[in-house]
């Protein structure tokens, strides 16, 4: 009888110390066979510190699934801040039941270091720019996950717009950027953009 009671607990502990997690999440995009509507916007076209140069689905690197957005750029190593920046208006537009954004960014293995990623967003009535307060280094050869918190009491974001921010987000956008000192002509890749708690 001792032995069951001993066998007993072992499972209830097992089960409340090992019981599958039941976290919240929902994958936004995922960039199977097309680009859910993002694109490089027209402004950034005609910007000279801007370097996407086009935007495609690829099967050749995916972090979840089998399809990636491809970003195209072109960083030249001049002197001088570059980015890449790709956007999108997003449809679910209330993000208060989550804590978490994220998306995924790879560089290929050719790709220098210091290339750094970060998230952007637009929200409110007044469709207010706001973006994070540092960027994540990003390393060739590996997905990265850029990873904000949206929260109230987040220092994430570069200004707050108001404590409700997340109750209305009109537009995402992910920017790959360096210090103009970087070189790099190819692809890079975006995945598995989602909302966590």
């Amino acid at each position: 009888m001792r032995i069951l009671n001993i066998f007993f607990m072992i499972l209830l502990t097992a089960a409340f110390v090992a019981g599958p997690s039941y976290a919240r999440e929902v994958t936004l995009y995922t960039f199977e066979k097309d680009p859910q509507g993002w694109d490089i916007p027209d402004w950034a076209t005609t910007k000279k510190d801007h370097v996407a140069r086009s935007l495609s689905v690829s099967e050749f690197n995916a972090s979840e699934g089998k399809y990636a957005l491809e970003l195209d750029v072109d960083f030249s190593g001049l002197p001088g801040w570059q980015a890449a920046y790709v956007e999108r208006v997003v449809d679910v537009t209330d993000w208060s039941p989550f804590s978490f954004v994220s998306a995924d960014v790879f560089l290929p293995n050719n790709a220098p270091r210091g290339l750094r990623g970060k998230i952007i967003l637009t929200v409110g009535e007044g469709w207010k720019w706001t973006e994070m307060n540092r960027s994540i280094p990003l390393t060739p050869g590996e997905w990265t996950v850029i990873k904000a918190d949206l929260t109230p009491e987040s220092m994430a974001w570069r200004r707050f717009i108001d404590d409700g921010f997340r109750a209305d987000v009109k537009k995402m956008g992910v920017r790959v950027e360096s210090n103009g000192k970087i070189q790099y002509r190819g692809p890079i890749y975006i995945d598995n953009v989602k909302l966590s708690d």
